[in-house]
C-alpha cells in the first residue's frame, strides 16, 4: 500500500527481472519515469489511499546519484541474502534460519565514503521506508505473517498459483512475474535433491 500511495513504485513505471544463468538468483528493478495526471488516473489501484499523507516527506526524496533512473533495485542471492537499493537507501539483508519456526534478519545499511552530511541524512531518512522498522518493511513482514499463518492452518493442503505459467524467464518492461520465485524454488529443489 505504501509503495502505491506515495509513488515509490507505480504500475506505470518500467522495470524488469533479470535472472542468473542458474535461475537461482535474480535482480528486480524499477525505473523512474515522469508521469502525468492521466497516467495516475489510469492506475486506479485498490491499494492506493488518496486520503493518506506524510507530515514529513524527507524520506521520499531521491537524488539520482548512480547515473541511472533506477528507484528500486533488489538483488537476491540464493538462498538468504539480498542487496537492495531503494531510492537512496542501500542495504544488505541476511536471513539466518534459527529453526523451523524462527529466523533472524540482519540489516547492514551502506553509504559511500565520499557522502556528505546531507547525503548521510537522506540515507537515514529513506531507511525509514525500508529499514528494519520501515513502513514498507512492516507491510512486507505482515504479508509474510499472513501467508505463514494460512500455510500452517492445514498442513495437508496444497495450493498452486501458476501466475504466468511455469517458465523461469527474465522479464523486461515489467516486474509482474513469478519467475524469480520459481527460480528460488528451482535452486531449493536442486540443493535438496528433490
Amino acid at each position: 500500500m505504501f509503495h502505491n500511495t506515495f509513488g515509490v513504485v507505480r504500475p506505470t513505471m518500467t522495470g524488469g527481472i533479470k535472472l542468473s544463468e542458474s535461475r537461482w538468483h535474480h535482480l528486480s528493478y524499477t525505473q523512474r519515469e515522469e508521469i502525468g495526471d492521466e497516467d495516475i488516473a489510469k492506475e486506479k489501484l485498490r491499494s492506493k489511499q488518496d486520503d493518506y499523507a506524510l507530515s514529513d516527506t524527507r524520506m521520499m526524496q531521491h537524488v539520482l546519484e548512480l547515473g541511472d533512473q533506477i528507484t528500486n533495485s533488489i538483488q537476491t542471492v540464493f538462498p538468504t541474502m539480498v542487496l537492495q537499493q531503494i531510492l537512496n537507501a542501500i542495504a544488505v539483508r541476511q536471513l539466518i534460519p534459527k529453526g523451523v519456526h524462527e529466523s533472524e534478519l540482519i540489516w547492514t545499511i551502506l553509504g559511500f565514503e565520499d557522502d556528505d552530511a546531507d547525503m548521510d541524512e537522506l540515507r537515514l531518512q529513506v531507511n525509514n521506508l525500508v529499514g528494519p522498522a520501515g513502513f514498507i518493511s512492516m507491510e512486507d513482514g505482515c504479508v509474510g505473517g499472513f501467508i505463514q499463518t494460512a500455510a500452517k492452518a492445514n498442513g495437508d493442503a496444497q495450493t498452486i498459483l501458476p501466475m504466468g505459467g511455469r517458465k523461469i524467464e527474465p522479464s523486461v518492461g515489467s516486474r509482474v512475474t513469478e519467475s524469480a520465485v520459481r527460480g528460488f524454488w528451482k535452486g531449493w529443489r536442486e540443493c535438496m535433491g528433490v
